[in-house]
């Protein structure tokens, strides 16, 4: 069982986000830190967000313990060969801590502020395998690659210097589709985060399970994880996670708002992480 800590970069200044970070890889009751992947923040009010990978780049350089990560980046805010290339970075950069965590994207807004196309959800799915499959491939391949996987494609395209973890870093996957999404995870994944409605995990949990028996996976190669949210007071956020580890989650993140700063991580740590690491050790 692992218990990570997400701050979600918006409307929080540099030295605060920092100082998070700098406390949450001192605190022993967290494994791993996460960030997410958006240009604005999120829900009524709005506001800033530091971008993702270079705002986890320059986290990494100043933790040493943490397994780091995004929850997820969008694969429609960046080609995947670009993606492949930032995630072998910072895989050097952070000594080999870094989990590469990729979803299909779906946020209209951005999306139309920066001109970028959002394509319906069964084509971002089907981009979402094919930039697994690519970054991948570009990890994996010492000489280059050629490869189709529409609407990507590579022509002797090289990932140099390759990654510091042979075969590339872990790839999570945040797609949540029964039928597909699932699927895709089963094949291709090294994990799988879970989020949404706390009640929908048995199911999509035993989704992925069918699907890995299809495909003849053994589900134990793949990281079963979920986010738990700061939101109805640390009490629920505690019991959600509670539940998470009781139903088949090996790895729990607690969310909460970034301008919170160490005092909102050490009472995070007080009250849900700790309380987590004695029940279930």
């Amino acid at each position: 069982m692992k218990i990570g800590f997400k701050t979600s970069q918006t409307n929080v200044d540099w030295p605060t986000l920092l100082a998070t970070w700098e406390l949450g890889d001192e605190l022993p009751v967290f494994d791993s830190g996460w960030i997410f992947d958006h240009f604005v923040a999120l829900g009524a009010g709005g506001g800033g967000s530091h971008e993702a990978f270079v705002t986890l780049a320059a986290l990494s350089a100043r933790t040493r313990r943490l397994q780091i990560g995004h929850l997820v980046l969008g694969n429609t805010y960046r080609h995947p060969a670009l993606t492949a290339k930032s995630g072998a970075t910072m895989d050097h950069v952070s000594g080999g801590r870094f989990v590469l965590g990729l979803g299909a994207g779906w946020h209209e807004e951005e999306h139309e502020m920066y001109g970028m196309d959002l394509p319906p959800i069964g084509e971002r799915i089907s981009m979402l395998e094919s930039a697994t499959r690519l970054i991948k491939d570009l990890w994996r391949s010492p000489t280059g690659v050629t490869l189709e996987a529409p609407p990507y494609a590579l022509r002797d395209a090289v990932c140099d210097p390759p990654p510091l973890t042979v075969g590339g870093p872990p790839i999570w996957l945040g797609t949540q589709g029964l039928r597909r999404g699932l699927r895709i995870v089963a094949e291709l994944a090294d994990g799988w985060n879970q989020t949404g409605d706390p009640g929908s995990f048995p199911e999509k949990r035993d989704a992925l399970l069918h699907h890995c028996e299809a495909v003849g996976r053994d589900p134990g190669e793949i990281a079963i994880s979920a986010q738990a949210f700061v939101r109805d007071g640390y009490a629920a956020t505690l019991e959600v996670a509670a539940t998470y580890l009781r139903q088949g989650a090996q790895h729990v993140m607690l969310v909460m708002p970034a301008d919170q700063g160490p005092e909102g991580l050490k009472r995070l740590a007080v009250e849900v992480a700790e309380p987590l690491r004695e029940q279930f050790g």
